[in-house]
């Protein structure tokens, strides 16, 4: 008996062990993939900065080598003014010497030679003023081009010593993301559970918002024939006469009335798509700052696990702490919600489409309230995972037809 009891024990703790290392590696697991999100929009990023800092290098190059063309030209124009006025006082000292001006002018064999020294003495003076101011902007030039020339190589310095370690923070991330790759290739089993789970969950939300959206539409529809039967019922009279006149006036009258109110609820509504559809690529980012997109919209094969495929009906923001989600454009919060994995969600409709935020902490909003564009919606909920950091699942429709948020958002 106390062996069987012994044993029992035993598997009770071989049992335990064994489904702590299970959870232990799911965890690991999960954390590694979205660390390896997270390195990929990181790396995403870095390469996208390393591109601008090229073009800005290429740019710089071209103003220099510019620059240096322009400073050669100038030293040389500089040269020849100051040659050519060397030359002219020269010859002008050939004629009178600066010391006896006075001796020149009185020399004058008569009075009209005397007026005709004075002037060209007056016109030498002035001329030689002039070529001054010209020799001085010409110095100024050349001092003012070999300043910008000196500011273009420091830039250009500090643009090749900041891409330097940008390549190097490249190279460090990808080593990174190596390494992630390779423990999780360990993990067969244990990867593709991990990716299961996740997908589940974005499909238990797609299905949730379907549900959603399905909901107002049916209500909607429900509360339009409501109406129109009340009208209806309101042109009934007792009194066949006059209740066949009235009912003849009031049945037009409904009739202009209800297409006055269809057209004006449609033209509402047309008018609110409209202008979303006309900001199309201009409309507001869902949070504001400095942002990371760590899984992008759509079915995709992931860059560094070719056997895994992934389907995100949005698209995952990784953001600064203590960011807040903000509505898009102006519309109407159509449904606030939880859900598993994703904390709270906020839908907000804007005419036949919709905004969805998703993994919020907190909301600041409820159904039926109209929001502003760049109105706060709630605080974005961090993700242990990364790093404690906010992370906003942001989706785009067109009543239950998915958007790629990125076509329409900047």
């Amino acid at each position: 008996m106390k062996t069987v009891r012994s044993e029992q024990q035993a598997e009770k703790k071989s049992i335990r062990e064994t489904t702590k290392k299970l959870n232990e590696n799911t965890l690991r697991t999960e954390q590694n993939l979205r660390r390896l999100d997270q390195l990929d929009g990181e790396i995403r990023d870095k390469g996208a900065e390393i591109d601008l800092l090229r073009r800005s290098i290429d740019t710089l190059d071209f103003h220099i080598r510019q620059a240096s063309d322009s400073a050669q030209w100038l030293d040389s124009r500089l040269v020849q003014l100051k040659n050519r006025y060397a030359a002219a006082l020269r010859k002008m000292q050939g004629t009178y010497r600066d010391t006896d001006l006075l001796s020149f002018l009185f020399s004058s064999r008569n009075f009209s030679e005397a007026v005709a020294r004075y002037r060209y003495l007056r016109e030498f003076s002035n001329w030689r003023k002039r070529k001054l101011e010209e020799i001085e902007r010409a110095s100024r030039q050349v001092r003012d081009n070999r300043q910008r020339l000196g500011d273009l190589n420091s830039g250009r310095r500090a643009a090749l010593s900041e891409l330097a370690g940008a390549e190097s923070l490249l190279k460090e991330k990808r080593g990174e993301t190596g390494r992630v790759v390779a423990e999780l290739r360990k993990e067969g089993a244990t990867l593709r559970s991990a990716i299961a789970k996740k997908q589940k969950r974005i499909k238990k939300l797609d299905s949730e918002l379907d549900r959603m959206i399905l909901a107002e539409q049916q209500r909607q529809e429900r509360k339009r024939q409501a109406e129109a039967k009340r009208k209806k019922q309101q042109q009934q009279q007792p009194d066949e006469v006059v209740g066949r006149r009235k009912k003849s006036s009031k049945k037009s009258g409904s009739r202009a009335s209800k297409t006055t109110q269809q057209q004006g609820i449609a033209a509402s509504d047309r008018t609110l798509s409209g202008s979303f559809e006309s900001n199309k690529g201009r409309l507001l980012f869902p949070v504001r700052g400095a942002y990371q997109i760590v899984r992008g919209y759509g079915r995709t094969v992931h860059p560094d696990l070719p056997d895994i495929v992934t389907d995100n009906p949005g698209i995952d923001i990784v953001s600064p702490a203590g960011s807040k989600a903000r509505s898009i454009f102006e519309g109407t919060v159509s449904g606030v919600f939880a859900q598993d994995g994703f904390n709270k969600v906020v839908m907000v409709r804007h005419g036949s489409y919709i905004s969805i935020y998703a993994n919020l902490a907190s909301i600041n909003v409820k159904v039926g309230d109209h929001v502003k564009a760049n109105q706060d919606l709630g605080i974005i909920s961090v993700d242990p995972q990364q790093g404690n950091r906010p992370v906003l699942h942001f989706e785009l429709r067109r009543e239950r037809t998915r958007l790629n948020p990125l076509q329409w958002v900047k």
